[in-house]
């Protein structure tokens, strides 16, 4: 049996030998083997994925079976594509295989006239309507299937492949990025040489504009036709922080609106839009510095009670945050307002009584959540929740941590399911998390602390997560320490603290990690 990384032309030598095979080979000596010896065999072509492995389903439809199954697991699509999918999918035993859907919408390109501009009002309103009418035709094609047990997740994208050609070389964008494999054998970086948008020698020499960075980050609200079909199929919606071009929360709603079934949600918005919708809002009778976030406050007041899980990842890059910091005319953009912030936290608050699973990073402060749940609220269902919090960090006096960590404590005894609490921070050299952690059924529970600087949790603290723990488990307390060389981003803080796997989807950690490092290598110099 070939190994996954092992000898190419075994491998490829056993491919020839299997399409020169016949039927009466196939039973006399492969049906010979145990199930457990083909299926093995069948795994490993299937994991090897060399060129040309989907053409071993044609063998015999034992191997078109579990063959089929893998290959379509998780399908990348991209708008020019839509047809031939349909058409396969006309075998409606194929459609139960499919579980995860990448829809990858291209926008049109742009030229170096205006690569260091905010977008146009006629660009806005056609990508609005490419990435509506894409969407309403595989909502067409998905509004035919059944549902199924285990349930089908739709993520979706949208990029033009000019974003990452100008300014951003260092940021790239398409349906490949996040496949490590293919990723690697992208060009070198050295090969990086234009002067015009700041790279010399794949280093960069000087930082894009605010226009050039808003560029890439402008709204979408995708106009979704009304008499787009309802898609019972879909569970799971997933808008990550690949999607650039920032979908208003209006947006967000079209969508749901269509999922009848849906069951989870992953929302990953970058800081920059709610700024972004401040901006273009002036001149109207509205308050454009609160425009965005009352709008999605609004939003989740209407949020489907049936969504189990909520994952809402606001993400954010220091370099372009200075960048903005830096321009007089986007600068007064960059603040909240207080009353739209209060809002929106008491909304989420709120919504959190029906969930299982909640996981908010750098939306919200974990003490102004804690703060805004009445003493009415019950979690009867919630198995984990996530939040950030700026207090930990080793400026801020160790009585306010202590607080914040006595105040989750007094919620957590009101979620009987609870199994998993964390609150977190991290940012390029720092990082630190406490983590509750009780399995379902152990007698066992722990409190960790786990960061880059060491704190030793106050006897009151221990004391009263002993009372969540109940007087059935023993609550263990831990310390442990993680190097700050190692966190390069946020990224590389969710992954050292060993924060639970719902925080961030897995390919964006991915990207966050990678752009960490590559940042830190191309500094500007």
């Amino acid at each position: 049996m070939p190994k996954r990384h092992g000898d190419d032309d075994l491998y490829r030598e056993m491919l020839r030998g299997v399409k020169q095979m016949r039927i009466c080979a196939v039973v006399s000596s492969w049906v010979s083997f145990p199930v457990e010896i083909r299926r093995m065999i069948l795994e490993e072509v299937c994991q090897a994925k060399h060129r040309g492995w989907t053409s071993c389903a044609a063998v015999c439809k034992e191997w078109q079976f579990l063959i089929e199954t893998r290959n379509f697991s998780q399908l990348k699509l991209q708008t020019g594509c839509l047809d031939e999918f349909s058409r396969i999918m006309l075998d409606r035993r194929r459609r139960k295989f499919v579980r995860y859907i990448s829809l990858n919408m291209e926008l049109p390109r742009y030229g170096c006239d205006s690569c260091n501009k905010v977008e146009g009002a006629s660009s806005r309103v056609s990508n609005c309507h490419l990435i509506g009418k894409a969407t309403y035709k595989l909502f067409s094609i998905l509004g035919t299937w059944r549902p199924t047990d285990g349930g089908l997740t739709l993520d979706l994208s949208a990029y033009s492949p000019s974003d990452s050609e100008h300014f951003f070389r260092n940021y790239p964008c398409g349906p490949d990025y996040g496949d490590p494999i293919r990723h690697q054998q992208s060009a070198p970086t050295e090969l990086w040489s234009d002067r015009k948008h700041g790279w010399v020698s794949g280093r960069r020499v000087r930082a894009p504009t605010a226009a050039a960075t808003m560029r890439i980050f402008s709204p979408i609200l995708p106009a979704i036709p009304k008499v787009t079909p309802m898609v019972p199929v879909v569970t799971g919606l997933v808008i990550r922080r690949q999607f650039r071009r920032q979908i208003s929360p209006g947006g967000l709603r079209a969508l749901w609106d269509k999922l009848p079934r849906l069951q989870s949600l992953v929302y990953e918005p970058w800081s920059f839009w709610r700024n972004w919708e401040r901006l273009q809002q002036r001149g109207t009778r509205l308050d454009r510095r609160v425009y965005a976030t009352f709008l999605l406050s609004y939003t989740l007041q209407d949020f489907p009670s049936h969504v189990r899980t909520l994952s809402i990842f606001e993400d954010f890059n220091q370099q372009f945050q200075s960048t903005l910091e830096a321009n007089s005319a986007y600068r007064t953009f960059l603040t909240t307002d207080p009353a739209a912030y209060r809002q929106l936290v008491q909304v989420l608050a709120s919504k959190s009584c029906n969930l299982e699973r909640l996981y908010i990073s750098f939306m919200v402060e974990a003490q102004d959540f804690f703060d805004a749940c009445q003493q009415s609220y019950t979690w009867p269902c919630l198995q984990s929740l996530t939040l950030t919090s700026s207090l930990l960090t080793p400026d801020t006096p160790k009585e306010e941590i202590f607080t914040l960590l006595h105040n989750a404590s007094l919620a957590a005894l009101k979620m009987p399911q609870l199994e998993t609490m964390a609150l977190w921070l991290g940012r390029r050299g720092g990082a630190s998390a406490v983590i509750y952690h009780r399995e379902k059924g152990s007698r066992r529970a722990t409190l960790t602390w786990r960061g880059t600087w060491g704190l030793k949790l106050d006897r009151h603290v221990i004391e009263a997560w002993k009372k969540v723990a109940s007087d059935t488990c023993h609550l263990v307390v831990e310390m442990e320490r993680v190097q700050p060389a190692l966190i390069n981003s946020h990224g590389d803080a969710i992954w050292h603290l060993r924060l639970p796997k719902g925080v961030i989807h897995p390919v964006s950690l991915w990207q966050i990690c990678q752009e960490g490092t590559m940042q830190r290598f191309m500094a500007i110099v």
